[in-house]
């Protein structure tokens, strides 16, 4: 059994009306505007996975949530990129509860509780600016705060109940620091507007969401002191790589599964297809057991699987898709949506290019430094 059919199997075991709905929803409508995906994710109890049994939740450990990804991303490159985008969001705010004020606690218990859909508002990649130094201001006033910035593109932007972001906070007096805000959906000042046009990943609500002078009181905010600040970027950094890495993963796991079905992928191709993605599925089994316990190796091992995993699955794409041939690949559109989605993997930050100083200091003895 494939580590794909393995996930496959967690999921049914799991979560078993999202696999139903899954295994019986046609692509395109999963994958259209009006899919109903991230809905059953949360009615089937999807949203309290990763969340620890202290808090209410499953417990899952990394490795089954690396499962569930791989198999959702195989059925819904939307639902896996929306999903992924609370697990990232859950998980970081798990880092922040190690050494935060008792709010995060909180939160978790609530979404738990609640069935809360998870956004985050933590920094983008921006050209000649730093992936870790947040665009969203907050200024303080009486009781509170009032924060103003936007987040683009931002994944479950219209059903998302909690929003987290990460904000430059301009204290009455002294100097700017960096904090956390938890802000419900229904605060006033926030809105969505339409940014995602790419044809592809429609159902993953992928939109600009806006906050206008969005009041926030003081017990929804977490100042967070420099060294544990950069911590917990680290360590939602590697979170995020982990279960994006799983989630491109999934796709091309189901890319070659419906090859294989169709008849186009057979002998040694279909072993050469399964022995590249068996061995990135290991080397994020790897990663996932230093979950627990990270460190600047975990973060640097993590950007290596996912720059690895860029090119390989770029290669097995192609290579799938020319055997799948020119009349399948016109007549049905879910050859075409899975090569450009697959492609999308190169623009998650952080970029490559951008990493490769970094990374070359860090294979020389030095510590790993994020741009």
């Amino acid at each position: 059994m494939s580590i794909h059919q393995q996930a496959q199997q967690f999921l049914q075991d799991t979560l078993p009306a999202l696999a139903v709905y899954l295994q019986e929803t046609p692509f395109e409508v999963l994958e259209g505007k009006q899919s109903d995906a991230i809905e059953v994710f949360r009615e089937s109890g999807g949203i309290a996975t990763l969340v620890k049994e202290k808090y209410g939740g499953k417990g899952l450990t990394a490795w089954e949530g690396v499962l569930l990804q791989l198999a959702i991303g195989g059925a819904s490159p939307s639902l896996a990129i929306a999903a992924g985008m609370h697990q990232f969001s859950i998980a970081t705010l798990q880092e922040m509860a190690k050494v935060g004020n008792g709010l995060e606690s909180l939160m978790l218990e609530g979404i738990s509780r609640s069935s809360l859909l998870v956004s985050s508002a933590f920094s983008e990649g921006q050209i000649s600016k730093s992936i870790l130094k947040s665009q969203i201001k907050a200024k303080e006033v009486d009781k509170g705060y009032v924060i103003s910035g936007v987040k683009k593109p931002c994944s479950l932007a219209y059903c998302m109940d909690l929003l987290t972001a990460s904000v430059q906070v301009e204290p009455k007096q002294g100097e700017p620091y960096f904090a956390v805000a938890m802000i419900h959906k229904a605060t006033e000042g926030i809105s969505v507007e339409k940014f995602w046009q790419a044809p592809f990943l429609q159902a993953s609500q992928s939109e600009a969401v806006i906050l206008d002078n969005v009041f926030v009181p003081h017990s929804m905010i977490v100042n967070v002191d420099e060294k544990s600040a950069y911590q917990s970027h680290i360590a939602g950094f590697v979170w995020f790589e982990l279960i994006t890495c799983a989630s491109y993963l999934g796709m091309v796991y189901g890319l070659v599964a419906r090859a294989c079905e169709q008849g186009r992928l057979r002998g040694d191709d279909k072993a050469r297809a399964y022995i590249k993605l068996e061995a990135s599925a290991l080397s994020l089994k790897a990663v996932s057991g230093e979950m627990d316990n990270q460190t600047q190796d975990t973060l640097a091992q993590i950007l290596a699987v996912r720059y690895q995993l860029q090119d390989v699955l770029a290669h097995v794409t192609q290579n799938t898709l020319s055997l799948v041939g020119g009349i399948n690949y016109i007549n049905e559109g879910y050859f075409g949506t899975i090569a450009q989605i697959v492609h999308a993997f190169n623009f998650h930050p952080p970029a490559k290019q951008a990493m490769y100083t970094p990374l070359n200091q860090y294979f020389s003895g030095k510590k790993l430094e994020m741009v």
